[in-house]
């Protein structure tokens, strides 16, 4: 049907304008790094319409801010002119005035007034907060940004012209240059799409991160004799780009990017193997029309190999796509069929009873106590904790189920908590009261992606692990022969007691000890007969965006179709700052599940013969809980 139905082209708030009237507002849909405050004072200043001409007005919307924006509402419809009310949902008691002040612009409203409103969407599909009757008279932009690299690269050329191109007397370094740029700033837009394995959170990189840049590097290449590349890498990846990022792993992504394209090979003809991704070479001179045209013709087809990734990435985003798609249609359908609030009740009556057969009792703490015969030793401190966090949840499930089986049998009323336990077990999920037991909760959510049949084996085979640690056969104080580490709540705590004990050993301050990983040969966990001298053995780790080879003992590209391959057995080692060693070796994330950021453990060096950049770019990690 022809390239129009494919291609977007870049948003024009001049042709948005053209359509508009004085009684249809402009709505903009918000959406993170999309703002249409710059693009709307740009076509102010061309049509004349300024705030420094009293001509328009942008008033951030607040409390304390509805009756200004009614009085530049009022005016504005007598006179003419530009309000823009931004971020209207936080005002929902007042958009019904606002509803009626543009119903009578839109009736006796002069000719060239204009009203921009922006909002972002509801956080739940079934919300409403803005009126039907300010919707249905607008004109609605949802200028969502594109998540493929060439409409985002076309979208970052376009944000400049000739006459950024002419600015610079290098043009030799500064087209280059500014071309790295844009594609760098497409990246970072379109490596949200890949969820977790992109970035922690989808940070709001905007278009004027890329201005600012790009003024920032004529700048610096006019003041400069030498082509100043770490001031440009450092000034966009820490600063510009850097200031959205609150994580340290994420930054280190955008920073190795830009260490991999803005650098002197980039502007340098004779380097015939520099590429800004597989297939992509830089255009080195030319006008700017060569430049978008080169963006249309000889941009590679959109991959994961674009950005660093491997294919496979494509597959863990085409999953969770279709796991939301369909936990969207099985929530807002209810869980459908005809049999009713019975069958439901039937089916989280099964689910109960199911889970109470073979929920055990509590551990005895006072008699596994009363055994401990090392009361200091880190590593019984922590097993304890581990007893005493099963036996939180262990009791926490059976009251909370003993409680929902008295009001499902009708001996007591059912209230509010256990209709959303009945609701969690009918959809096969966790109940939030149970993640919260276990840690699994946190400020921005849960950290837990299993549903219930895959949450409640794993729980099984964590107290299994706890009642061979602490059998009366043998001293508390003896380790498991390899620790099962994805089984403990506090993961991190078993890590700090092996740096303690070598600390300890060793009289070395605990503040200077680091954990080195070592990879062993040993791949079933079964076959290990006892800890190590040094250090410990644990087990149960997968690798995401990469593989590891036993063989080769180091890093390599994972196999197709091949998404968590498991580790081998690993000898987690304490040494001091001044031993760890990092040529050849990756520093490797280590999170507790698929959802990165919050759930982060520790960090450890694993072997690699390529560089360690291509890991970063990749996304490498290793994964305690896959989903």
């Amino acid at each position: 049907m022809g390239d129009a139905y494919m291609t977007q082209p870049a948003f024009d708030m001049e042709d948005c304008y053209a359509d508009s009237q004085s009684g249809t507002p402009l709505f903009f849909v918000l959406f993170p790094g999309v703002d249409p405050g710059l693009d709307i004072e740009k076509l102010g200043k061309k049509l004349d319409f300024t705030e420094e001409s009293g001509r328009y007005v942008p008033i951030s919307m607040g409390q304390g801010q509805e009756k200004n924006a009614e009085n530049v509402l009022d005016r504005f419809t007598k006179t003419g002119g530009w309000a823009f009310l931004q971020n209207v949902h936080l005002m929902q008691s007042w958009l019904p005035i606002l509803e009626r002040k543009l119903e009578i612009a839109a009736e006796i409203g002069h000719p060239e007034f204009r009203c921009f409103v922006t909002a972002e969407p509801p956080p739940l599909p079934d919300m409403q907060t803005v009126p039907e009757g300010i919707m249905q008279s607008s004109i609605k932009v949802a200028n969502e940004p594109p998540t493929d690299i060439k409409s985002n690269l076309r979208a970052s050329l376009a944000l400049f012209s000739q006459e950024t191109f002419d600015a610079s007397t290098k043009p030799a370094f500064h087209r280059p240059m500014l071309f790295a740029l844009c594609f760098f700033h497409a990246l970072c837009l379109g490596r949200r799409k890949f969820g977790f394995m992109g970035f922690s959170r989808p940070y709001p990189y905007n278009n004027g991160d890329l201005t600012v840049c790009a003024q920032v590097l004529q700048n610096y290449l006019e003041d400069n004799i030498h082509t100043p590349w770490q001031d440009v890498r450092y000034i966009a990846g820490e600063i510009m780009y850097g200031g959205h990022i609150t994580d340290s792993w994420d930054r280190r992504v955008t920073n190795t990017y830009l260490e991999v394209l803005q650098r002197p090979d980039l502007a340098d003809e004779k380097a015939t193997d520099f590429f800004l991704a597989p297939g992509f070479r830089p255009l080195l001179e030319g006008e700017f029309k060569d430049y978008q045209a080169y963006v249309e013709d000889c941009s590679p087809p959109e991959s994961p190999v674009l950005f660093g990734m491997h294919p496979n990435a494509e597959i863990s985003l085409l999953i969770s796509q279709c796991e939301n798609l369909f936990f969207t249609i099985l929530t807002v359908s209810g869980g459908g069929g005809g049999s009713g609030g019975a069958g439901k009740e039937e089916k989280v009556g099964e689910v109960l009873t199911s889970i109470l057969e073979i929920l055990r009792e509590e551990f005895n703490m006072i008699e596994i106590r009363l055994r401990v015969k090392e009361k200091g030793s880190p590593y019984v401190v922590f097993v304890l904790q581990e007893l005493e966090r099963m036996n939180n949840i262990l009791n926490s499930i059976r009251s909370q189920l003993a409680e929902l089986e008295l009001g499902l049998s009708g001996a007591l009323n059912i209230s509010d908590s256990m209709d959303a336990l009945i609701g969690a077990l009918f959809l096969n999920q966790v109940p939030p009261g149970w993640l919260k037991t276990c840690g699994q909760i946190g400020p921005t959510g849960s950290y837990n992606r299993k549903n219930l049949t895959s949450w409640w084996s794993d729980l099984q085979l964590r107290w299994k692990q706890l009642e061979e640690w602490s059998a009366p056969t043998k001293p508390v104080e003896e380790l498991p022969p390899s620790v099962w580490l994805p089984g403990t709540f506090n993961p991190m705590g078993y890590v700090t007691a092996t740096m303690q004990v070598t600390a300890r050993k060793n009289g070395y301050s605990l503040d200077s000890m680091r954990v080195q990983m070592d990879v062993t040969q040993i791949i079933e966990p079964s076959t290990v007969e006892c800890q190590p001298d040094s250090g410990t053995y644990v087990h149960g780790f997968f690798m995401e965006g990469a593989r590891w080879d036993v063989e080769e003992n180091c890093l390599t590209e994972s196999k197709p179709k091949e998404l968590y391959p498991t580790m081998p057995v690993i000898q987690i080692i304490a040494v001091t700052v001044d031993k760890i060693v990092t040529e050849g070796f990756y520093a490797c994330p280590i999170f507790g599940t698929t959802i990165h950021g919050p759930t982060f453990v520790f960090d450890g060096p694993l072997r690699t013969k390529e560089p360690p950049h291509k890991w970063i770019l990749a996304g490498v990690a290793l994964v305690l809980q896959p989903d």
